[in-house]
């Protein structure tokens, strides 16, 4: 089974009243318009079709607006300039370069936050009056890769947890803390350099 990487955003003011679906969308995209980047600590846990925990993953994660983005762990990293994507494996001493669209660790916020709602049904599932507010889509049909995504916001509309169900019933879990924003992150870290004595497998 390929391990999809799903990542996950973001801020506002909390509102005591329930907000409809679109109207949490609406509030999502704005933003995100107005960050930059951010940086996090992160924890990732794969279930299989019976609901049973297969894969967890921890680690940092740094993104950057137009799908640029750093997967810090342990024995591996994925890193990703928006175009190009290298999967680092630190034990085998081996990296694997692809295009960002044929890559199945790609991850782009702005397909979640700005393509992909159009396409489904967007819904509030929180509780009226609760402080964390959840935006889940569901799409209206199956030209989507997945049967639901939901997004945990608190009640400063920050993400901090992303639950997406595929079409085979495999759910990814992400969560995130410690959250920073706006950091002094330049391009240039986004792009993987080698280090000597690698195996490089080029697939573009």
């Amino acid at each position: 089974m390929k391990t999809k990487f799903y990542f996950p955003l973001l801020l506002f003011p909390f509102v005591i009243y329930s907000q409809s679906g679109n109207e949490l969308l609406k509030k999502v995209q704005e933003k995100f318009k107005s960050v930059d980047n951010f940086s996090a600590l992160f924890n990732q846990t794969i279930y299989d079709e019976n609901g049973k925990a297969s894969v967890k993953m921890n680690g940092t994660f740094s993104y950057k607006r137009k799908n640029k983005f750093i997967v810090e762990m342990k024995n591996s990293a994925i890193v990703s300039n928006s175009e190009t994507i290298w999967n680092y494996d630190k034990k085998l001493k081996r990296v694997i370069v692809s295009n960002f669209s044929d890559d199945p660790t790609s991850f782009s916020f702005e397909r979640y936050i700005f393509d992909y709602p159009s396409l489904c049904r967007v819904k509030n599932t929180a509780a009226q009056n609760s402080e964390e507010q959840i935006l889940e889509l569901i799409p209206k049909n199956d030209n989507l890769d997945f049967k639901s995504v939901k997004i945990w916001l608190n009640k400063n509309y920050m993400i901090t947890k992303m639950e997406i169900v595929d079409l085979g019933d495999v759910k990814y879990s992400f969560q995130l803390s410690d959250i920073k924003e706006n950091q002094e992150i330049s391009d240039s870290k986004f792009t993987f350099y080698p280090p000597k004595g690698i195996e490089i497998i080029d697939l573009r």
